[in-house]
């Protein structure tokens, strides 16, 4: 990880990475998510009309395992998080075109008695399997926010936060963002399905989030004592 880069996510609380995953890479995963959504569609729970997620892809869909150690984002993570960083989920999100937000404006951590405007307790990685152009479902943030330690504005519309970035990009492209970032998905206006993969980190004292079970292989796999702690969140405590 460049300084520049550290420095970028240090004020602004994300980075984009262009191109992190390849074009052969896109079309295996859409591959893999379109089986899984056609043929387990009972495992999808709708996040309002026309967004669907799941958190179980995992479950017969190998392809998805080598997200979790990226090249292209693992090494960022490592850096920001530090040696004790644990996997805590995988979760992936269909938005069908012309399709409301599916969430308002917010942040995920919310741990209290933690100053989280000067701790990274839990980091998250958004792939981009589809493009995702303006009016396209945009993962938009408020940079700086999550040094922000007064509470959040309590805004009618989704557009009417301020200092707001749409954060759009072509299929194949990763954001890493602070949990404590002030973020929102906008509603897709586009003629395009718009397909994210969200992958989220803790450090391995924390409990997690307990969304995903992780598959047998797996477990079964985690021979080092780098990978018992980065899957410590199906292993209970690390021994």
């Amino acid at each position: 990880m460049t300084d520049t880069e550290r420095y970028a996510f240090a004020m602004n609380g994300y980075l984009t990475i262009q191109n992190a995953l390849s074009v052969e890479e896109v079309a295996v995963l859409n591959n893999a998510l379109d089986r899984d959504f056609t043929q387990r569609r009972e495992t999808y729970y709708s996040r309002g009309d026309g967004t669907h997620q799941s958190v179980r892809v995992m479950e017969v869909e190998t392809a998805f395992d080598a997200l979790i150690t990226h090249p292209s984002t693992f090494e960022m993570l490592q850096d920001l998080m530090g040696k004790n960083i644990a996997f805590s989920e995988l979760s992936v999100i269909i938005k069908e075109p012309h399709t409301d937000s599916h969430a308002g404006w917010h942040k995920d951590a919310g741990y209290s008695g933690v100053d989280l405007t000067r701790a990274l307790l839990m980091i998250s990685s958004i792939f981009y399997l589809t493009d995702v152009p303006p009016g396209g479902a945009c993962f938009t943030v408020v940079p700086g926010s999550h040094r922000f330690d007064w509470p959040m504005p309590k805004v009618s519309h989704l557009d009417e936060m301020p200092g707001q970035v749409e954060l759009t990009g072509n299929a194949g492209m990763a954001i890493l963002f602070n949990a404590n970032l002030w973020h929102c998905a906008k509603p897709n206006r586009a003629d395009l399905w718009r397909k994210t993969v969200h992958l989220y980190y803790c450090h391995s004292w924390m409990k997690p989030s307990g969304h995903t079970k992780f598959p047998p292989r797996l477990l079964e796999a985690a021979d080092t004592p780098f990978l018992k702690q980065l899957f410590h969140t199906n292993w209970g405590a690390v021994k």
